[in-house]
C-alpha cells in the first residue's frame, strides 16, 4: 500500500468518525458477543455514561431488565436473516435505561456488516419523549376541544329549554340576549387563556346595552374571577340588566343601579346590585327562569343570593366563597314568566353533578317534571360529596366527567361503593383517565333529555314506591 492510498485511508477513517461523533442521534455498534465496540457523543449524552466505560460493555446494559431477553432474540433472528438493515421505527416501540435508571421511550433502526470476517450490528438510535409528550398533547387538546365544543351546545341548547316568554318574539329576544351574554362570558374566558375573567368587565359588558352613560354605577377592588363563576356571573348580571330596563332601575331615564363589590371579615365576596330613582313594584308571584338561575349560582359560588324588594327598587346581594376570585387589589326578577313546577308522582332522588350552570338546569327541570327529587347540581367535587353525606342518599345519579378540570371518578367510587347506579353525562365520547368506566353509560353531550330520562329509570328498576329501591 503507497503512501497516497495510506492517506487516503486515514482520511476516509478520519470523515466517518467525524460524522458518527457529530451526529445527532446515538450511535451503538456491537459485536457477535452483543458487547460495545463503538459509543459516539449522542450516547454518552443519551445515556448518561461516556464512551470509555460504555466499551467492552453488554448492550444489555442499557435495556431495561424486563425486556432483555426478548431483545437478545431479537438480535439473533435478525442476524440469521442476512437483512443488511431495517428503517428507523421499523423495530416498533422499544425503551431505552439511563445510567441512573431510568426508562424512556426510543426509537432505533438497526444494520449489520461483516468486517474482516466479524460480524458487526450498529443501531441508530433517537429518544422520542418528547415528541411522544407532544402526541400526547395534541390528542388531549383534540379531546377537550371536542368536549368544551359538545359542552358549549349542550348549554345553549339547555338555556334554549329553559326561556320562556309570553311572545314568539319575546322568546327570540331573550335566548339571543342570553346567548350573546354566555358568548361574551366565552370570550372573555379565552382573552384570559379560561384561567378566569375580571368582575368589572362582566359588569360593564352585560350592562353596557341597557344603559345610558352615568346609569350604572359600578365599584370595587380589582377582583378576577376563577373560570368555573364566569359564566355564572354574566348570566346574572345579564339577567339584571335585562330585567332592570322592563321593569326596574333601568326602565326610566330617572332611574339608575349601582353596583358594588367589596371582601368581607370572612374573605368571601360580597357583590351588591341596588336599583333606585323608580316607583315601588311588588314583588312577582311566581318562580321563572331568574329565579331558578339565582339558586343555581348561589350554590354554584359557594354562597348565597338574597333578594330584596325595598321601596326605591330591587336590591340583590350575591356572596362568592374565597375559592371562586382572588383580589387584584383593590329573589327573582320578573318578566320571564313560568308557573311552579310540580312533579307528577315521586319517583326518588336523583344526584345531579354537572359543573355548566344551565345545563343542571335544565336537567333539574326535566327531571322534576317526571316525578324526581333533585339533590343538586353540584358543581365540584366537594359539593358533591357534600350532597352524599345527607340523611338522604340518592337513589341514582348523573354524572358530567369533568368537572372543571377535575373527574369525577371519586364520586363515582362513592356511589359504586354504595350501590347507588349512575350514568355519564358528558362531551367525551368514551370515560377518559380510567380504564374502569371505559365501559360505563355515557350520554353525549348536547343531550336528549328523554334519553336520560329512559336510562334513569332503567338504572333504577320501576318498583311501586322509592322505598323499596337499592339505597346508601
Amino acid at each position: 500500500m503507497n503512501e497516497n492510498t495510506v492517506a487516503e485511508s486515514n482520511d476516509s477513517k478520519r470523515r466517518l468518525e467525524g460524522i458518527v461523533a457529530s451526529a445527532m442521534d446515538a450511535i451503538i455498534t456491537i459485536n457477535e458477543e452483543h458487547r460495545i465496540v463503538l459509543f459516539n457523543p449522542s450516547a454518552e449524552q443519551m445515556f448518561g455514561v461516556s464512551a470509555a466505560e460504555a466499551l467492552g460493555e453488554p448492550i444489555s446494559r442499557f435495556i431495561p431488565e424486563r425486556f432483555r431477553g426478548t431483545h437478545e432474540e431479537h438480535i439473533r433472528r435478525f442476524r440469521n436473516t442476512g437483512v443488511t438493515g431495517r428503517r428507523m421505527g421499523a423495530l416498533g416501540a422499544i425503551s431505552g435505561l439511563r445510567a441512573d435508571g431510568t426508562e424512556f421511550p426510543i426509537e432505533a433502526s438497526i444494520s449489520q456488516v461483516d468486517i474482516g470476517g466479524e460480524r458487526l450490528a450498529t443501531v441508530i438510535l433517537r429518544d422520542i419523549t418528547e415528541r411522544l409528550a407532544n402526541e400526547e398533547a395534541r390528542l388531549l387538546l383534540a379531546r377537550e376541544v371536542d368536549h368544551r365544543a359538545k359542552n358549549a351546545l349542550a348549554v345553549v341548547q339547555a338555556l334554549v329549554s329553559l326561556t320562556t316568554a309570553p311572545t314568539k318574539e319575546d322568546f327570540i329576544a331573550a335566548v339571543r340576549g342570553r346567548v350573546a351574554a354566555l358568548g361574551r362570558a366565552h370570550s372573555l374566558l379565552a382573552e384570559n387563556r379560561w384561567q378566569g375573567g375580571d368582575l368589572e368587565r362582566i359588569i360593564t359588558d352585560e350592562t353596557a346595552a341597557y344603559s345610558k352613560p352615568g346609569q350604572v354605577r359600578a365599584r370595587g377592588p380589582q377582583v378576577a374571577l376563577s373560570p368555573n363563576v364566569v359564566q355564572p356571573i354574566s348570566l346574572l348580571v345579564h339577567e339584571l340588566a335585562t330585567n332592570a330596563t322592563k321593569h326596574g332601575g333601568l326602565s326610566t331615564p330617572a332611574g339608575w343601579v349601582d353596583v358594588s363589590w367589596a371582601c368581607g371579615a370572612n374573605q368571601h365576596l360580597k357583590l351588591k346590585w341596588a336599583e333606585s330613582g323608580m316607583r315601588a313594584i311588588a314583588p312577582p308571584t311566581s318562580r321563572g327562569f331568574g329565579s331558578t338561575l339565582m339558586d343555581t349560582v348561589a350554590r354554584q359560588m359557594g354562597g348565597e343570593i338574597e333578594t330584596e324588594w325595598l321601596p326605591t327598587g330591587l336590591q340583590v346581594t350575591a356572596t362568592l366563597s374565597p375559592a371562586n376570585f382572588r383580589l387584584r387589589s383593590p329573589e327573582p326578577t320578573t318578566g320571564f314568566g313560568g308557573e311552579p313546577i310540580m312533579p307528577s308522582a315521586n319517583k326518588g332522588r336523583v344526584m345531579i353533578v354537572e359543573d355548566e350552570l344551565l345545563v343542571g338546569m335544565e336537567l333539574s327541570r326535566a327531571l322534576k317534571e317526571e316525578g324526581w327529587v333533585i339533590m343538586g347540581p353540584a358543581g365540584t367535587l366537594e359539593e358533591a360529596f357534600a350532597l352524599l353525606g345527607q340523611e338522604d342518599p340518592p337513589h341514582a345519579a348523573i354524572l358530567d366527567i369533568n368537572l372543571n378540570g377535575q373527574f369525577v371518578y371519586p364520586v363515582a367510587d362513592l356511589l359504586r361503593a354504595r350501590q347507588v347506579p349512575f350514568l355519564f353525562c358528558s362531551g367525551y365520547e368514551t370515560a377518559p383517565s380510567d380504564d374502569r368506566y371505559r365501559s360505563s353509560m355515557i350520554i353525549k353531550k348536547p343531550m336528549n333529555l328523554n334519553v336520560i330520562i329512559q336510562e334513569l329509570e332503567r338504572l333504577v328498576g320501576d318498583p311501586q314506591g322509592p322505598e323499596t329501591r337499592r339505597a346508601a
